[in-house]
């Protein structure tokens, strides 16, 4: 018997296919988090310094920022279903290299290569959005927001399984490696083809540029931490990134698809967004390194726990499961109307700025820490599925990809910089011994606090009622079309 034209999809279909699309997000958040985790293991397997095991981290997310938009209109191009196995595809052979690396050089230019692992998120946005209906959005984004924490709860549970040095890097990145092969192989079976946009231009010159400017400064800053703030080579890459940034602001105006598209990003309702992506990445990734890092200290250090795996698991799974349960909570609360999708997001913020304030005040000990990490993974899976809904409502017709791409980069960005302004800190106001002082981390965590509550009031300037989906004009050159549901 055939269906009629208006029966709905078969079920098995589509979740099989949300379960591909959950599953790419949750490999992001494994090599983006899940990493983080392992940074004192990298630091110790390799002999490298903080800084330089920083960049680990920073510059993945690096990477990430130039590479989110890229792989976005790569998608419009050739279809999110086809970029979006290339991607895996990517991942997996450079996750491979990472696990069997003895080199640091190599496998921090393999987890440069990872970066390109930022445009699975609007990718999976993308065929969300053109997969289910709109009235389903709420539900299917907060399974995506939630599949975070599952990624990097993945990452915890190795680090404590094989506890210190190589052997856990080598499985993290193992795992990576076989997650996505499987994705693949299920992707190429279940995701649907999506329509392609041949007029789609890429903004090589704002790329460019963007990933210049922001080298600049994280290298600055790496150079400050190193050298001091009299250093003139950190002073001198921060002046190039101060012009290069103007540079920018004037190729983005004349540019027809400009990555940083001016005209949307000065809207009040993607001001607020941006912003509060922007902040609470930076306190997000701040704390995912850095509770680590004092779970490794030495005990005479008056903060560091002195420990390995089993409390790592400890003070860390707290956060992947807070961001599972709040991308789950959040995707619940928005689809039954017990809270507007507003209100989820600023409650986010809220918790967002807890978390650095019980790092900095209560004492050091395994539940103190575990309890600022659940509090960070509650509000990273709260925001997750608000976000993505919130972007749709304020983005003007046909500019859906370009805002939700815009709003990865700003989160990428965050997280690049509050990785490398910590390490800057705690460097520049440590100790004199090999690990710097309590005091240089209660400078980095209250810091965040500001950050975040100014996180908090961004979210509550958004506006209170819907945003009216309309058109934007657009100037010759410029390419606007509406996402057109596939079934």
């Amino acid at each position: 018997m055939t269906a009629g034209p208006d029966a709905p999809a078969p079920a098995l279909p589509h979740r099989a296919a949300l379960a591909v699309l959950a599953g790419a997000c949750g490999l992001f958040a494994l090599l983006q988090l899940g990493v983080a985790t392992v940074l004192p293991q990298i630091q110790g397997a390799f002999g490298v310094s903080g800084s330089d095991a920083a960049w680990v981290v920073s510059g993945h997310l690096l990477v990430g920022c130039v590479a989110t938009p890229v792989v976005s209109r790569l998608g419009d191009l050739y279809g999110r279903r086809a970029v979006l196995l290339a991607v895996l595809a990517v991942v997996a052979v450079a996750s491979v290299a990472s696990a069997l690396t003895g080199s640091f050089t190599v496998l921090l230019v393999a987890r440069l290569v990872q970066g390109v692992a930022a445009g699975l998120f609007p990718l999976c946005v993308g065929l969300l959005r053109e997969g289910f209906p709109q009235r389903s959005l709420s539900g299917p984004s907060g399974l995506l927001s939630a599949s975070f924490g599952t990624g990097g709860g993945a990452g915890i549970v190795l680090a404590g399984l094989f506890g210190g040095g190589l052997p856990a890097v080598r499985w993290l990145f193992a795992t990576a490696a076989l997650l996505a092969t499987v994705l693949l192989a299920a992707g190429a079976l279940v995701l649907p083809e999506t329509p392609r946009r041949p007029a789609t231009r890429i903004d090589v010159p704002g790329l460019l540029l963007l990933g210049t400017v922001s080298t600049c400064l994280l290298l600055a800053l790496t150079r400050y931490g190193q050298e001091g703030l009299g250093s003139v080579t950190g002073t001198v890459l921060l002046a190039v990134a101060a012009a290069g940034c103007v540079l920018l602001l004037r190729v983005e105006r004349r540019s027809p698809e400009p990555v940083l598209d001016m005209r949307l990003m000065s809207r009040r309702p993607l001001l607020c967004l941006n912003l509060v992506s922007l902040l609470t990445g930076l306190v997000m990734f701040q704390i995912g390194v850095l509770a680590p890092a004092l779970v490794a200290a030495p005990r005479d250090t008056g903060y560091g726990l002195g420990a390995g795996g089993a409390v790592l698991t400890l003070v860390m799974l707290p956060m992947q499961l807070g961001a599972l349960s709040g991308g789950l909570l959040s995707g619940w609360l928005r689809e039954s109307g017990r809270l507007t999708t507003r209100t989820v997001m600023g409650t986010s913020t809220v918790l967002f700025a807890s978390g650095p304030v019980v790092f900095a005040l209560l004492p050091s000990g395994a539940g103190g820490l575990a309890l600022g990490t659940a509090l960070n993974g509650l509000a990273t899976g709260l925001l997750g599925g608000a976000m993505v809904e919130l972007l749709v409502q304020a983005s003007p017709s046909g500019s859906t990809a370009v805002t939700v791409g815009l709003n990865g980069v700003l989160r990428s960005l965050g997280g690049a910089f509050g990785v490398q302004v910590s390490s800057m800190v705690l460097a520049v106001a440590g100790g004199a011994d090999a690990h710097p002082s309590a005091a240089a981390y209660r400078t980095v965590f209250a810091g965040s606090a500001v950050l975040a509550v100014v996180a908090v009031g961004a979210a509550f300037l958004f506006p209170r009622s819907p945003v009216p989906r309309q058109e934007v004009p657009v100037p010759p050159g410029h390419t606007s079309r509406p996402i057109r549901p596939t079934t």
